[in-house]
């Protein structure tokens, strides 16, 4: 049972399927949320889309309890197809659902917002569309939007991506996007369109897609302190060919949810819901990390992140809240665990191909210690991935 502790204050669209299910396609207006999670795990099948179904629970859950949402894996796992098939199975359509591609040359926000061009004394918005989206989201607030920033470290996320890190982290009703000086409101002819700021409600989701190779940035802490990196798993080819055969010809229609409704899935709580071992688990590692270095570790805002995420924790049985637990560690705190084998050998261990496994890890001691709390099959595997980085290359990222 979780313990009711004290929170700390600061603590372009997809083509239309060529066929659907014989599942009822249309999702009531009064449907549950284990309705949804049927839909957008159908949705997926009526496109052709392998995903685990764990992975769909997982991403609509950080999706639901907000913030900025990292998608990560190998090129061609269908991260940007699962942004759309989720803005599909919401009912979205084209206007409502926006996929910006992230470009190599953005240095600042102005890249991707625009700019006052005070030769002509109009602001020019970014072409990437967000402005536009951004203020039809404002003027429609009973309409959910989703934000894709497709491919979003070809550029440096920390230079142009600067103020949604602050903005996203601010209460839905106080979060405002500025765009140019108010100063200059009465000088430009464009401005009862484009206004100073634009508010930025909760009726926007946003989520971005990363690729890890030699041609992206890799991101800072700061950054990696307020995301939800997901990797989605890589199901066994057989699957695809079962996919063909469960598709039937028929018409598909998804209703529009109102936010109202998705708003009904999010459960708001101001307490922490973490069980004492939980709690314990999180402060015993955060203590080993800061034994190996100062800037590792788990703060305030990571531990009530994954509060919130256990708290939303939709009713399943494909997602346990050991499984939730053990994804969280890995999404929220061992994306920081990068660096070399001088610094993260001494709790990560050391890799031992004779055995297939790490010998003298701290942290999977720890692991082990708290097995009531999950058997941390992600964790053990990301851990056993990033010993064999260091033995190989003496680095892990």
């Amino acid at each position: 049972v979780a313990s009711p502790l004290t929170l700390p204050e600061y603590a372009p669209g997809l083509e239309q399927p060529a066929a659907s299910s014989e599942r009822a396609s249309v999702i009531s207006a009064n449907a549950d949320e284990r309705e949804f999670i049927g839909l957008l795990v159908q949705t997926a099948r009526d496109y052709g889309l392998l995903y685990s179904e764990a992975d769909l629970v997982n991403f609509h859950t950080a999706m639901k309890t907000g913030g900025l949402i990292i998608l990560s894996g190998l090129s061609g796992t269908g991260k940007t197809k699962l942004v759309q098939v989720y803005g599909r199975a919401l009912g979205m359509d084209d206007e409502q659902l926006s996929i910006i591609p992230v470009r190599p040359a953005w240095v600042d926000d102005a890249d991707l917002l625009g700019y006052v061009d005070s030769v002509h004394m109009v602001y020019r918005p970014g072409d990437s569309g967000l402005v536009n989206t951004l203020i039809q989201a404002d003027a429609n607030k009973e309409r959910l939007y989703l934000v894709c920033f497709d491919e979003m470290n070809l550029a440096r996320v920390e230079h142009y991506f600067s103020q949604f890190l602050s903005v996203l982290e601010m209460d839905p009703m106080r979060r405002r996007l500025r765009l140019y000086n108010d100063e200059l409101l009465p000088r430009l002819y464009n401005s009862a369109h484009y206004p100073p700021s634009i508010s930025i409600g909760d009726n926007v989701l946003f989520v971005g897609t990363i690729n890890l190779d030699e041609s992206t940035y890799h991101f800072s802490d700061k950054l990696l302190d307020r995301a939800n990196v997901i990797t989605l798993k890589v199901l066994p080819f057989e699957g695809l060919r079962h996919l063909q055969e469960e598709r039937k010809r028929k018409q598909d229609f998804r209703h529009e949810m109102s936010l109202d409704q998705y708003r009904s899935f999010a459960a708001e709580t101001q307490v922490l819901q973490l069980s004492e071992r939980e709690v314990a688990l999180m402060s015993r590692m955060h203590q080993l990390l800061q034994q190996a270095s100062s800037t590792l570790g788990i703060g305030y805002r990571v531990v009530r992140q994954i509060s919130v995420f256990l708290a939303n924790l939709p009713p399943s049985n494909v997602l346990s809240r050991g499984d939730a637990f053990d994804r969280q560690l890995v999404q929220r705190v061992f994306t920081k665990l990068r660096g070399p084998e001088d610094q993260l050998r001494s709790f990560i261990g050391a890799y031992r191909p004779d055995r297939q496994g790490i010998v003298e890890s701290p942290l999977l001691a720890l692991l082990d210690e708290y097995s009531d709390v999950s058997d941390f099959t992600a964790a053990r595997e990301v851990l056993l991935q990033k010993a064999k980085e260091l033995k190989l290359y003496g680095y892990t990222v």
